[in-house]
């Protein structure tokens, strides 16, 4: 059996280094050059070779008439009286125009969702499988703007004087943030620059 594998995998792998060159080039302007290392490489080499073994299996399941499970055909498309149905936006909502900076964040988020797209086109999987990858790998940018960070760690410093019995995981949950990101704001953001008034600073000054 695993000789049958061997002789089916070999070809493919083959046949899909013909274009590493350009994958890995796209993979370089996703992650950012020097993402790479030898620790990363074992963790790559174990996440293609899941990868290749559910592709493999999703081919094979398809050839035999069954429905890939990732495949994003199985919806049809709308038609005209399904969209006459559609609920109109709310006319009072409060939310501020956009910014010429909200923009620009968004022609770069739609940017960087098309390299994805490539990316996992070339590669044979699902887009969201980089996503993942880049997750995983700790390649995941910040979404956060300096001054909306700021704003997360008043509330959390909030949370934290009213009550003390939350943890800093509880809290980070609260406010749908990483455990890792909030220890590492909490270096960047001192209590004092948040609140100067605060118990910590109190007591820094009396000691």
């Amino acid at each position: 059996m695993e000789a049958f594998w061997l002789l089916f995998l070999v070809p493919f792998l083959a046949t899909n280094s013909l274009d590493k060159a350009e994958s890995v080039q796209l993979f370089d302007e996703i992650f950012g050059e020097g993402w790479w290392d030898n620790d990363k490489d074992k963790e790559w080499n174990k996440l293609m070779l899941e990868q290749n073994f559910q592709h493999q299996i999703d081919r094979q399941n398809t050839q035999i008439g069954q429905i890939e499970p990732n495949s994003i055909d199985q919806n049809p498309p709308l038609t005209e009286s399904d969209q006459l149905g559609q609920i109109e936006p709310n006319l009072t909502d409060q939310n501020p125009p956009l910014t010429e900076s909200d923009h620009s964040d968004t022609a770069k988020n739609t940017e960087d969702e098309r390299k994805h797209k490539t990316v996992a086109k070339e590669l044979g999987f699902n887009f969201i499988t980089i996503y993942a990858w880049k997750k995983e790998l700790g390649q995941s940018k910040p979404h956060h703007p300096h001054r909306e960070q700021k704003e997360l760690m008043k509330r959390y410093y909030e949370i934290k004087d009213t009550n003390t019995k939350f943890s800093d995981k509880d809290i980070a949950k609260m406010l749908n943030i990483g455990r890792t990101t909030l220890i590492r704001w909490k270096k960047q953001f001192k209590r004092q620059q948040l609140h100067p008034n605060s118990v910590d600073a109190q007591f820094v000054e009396t000691a």
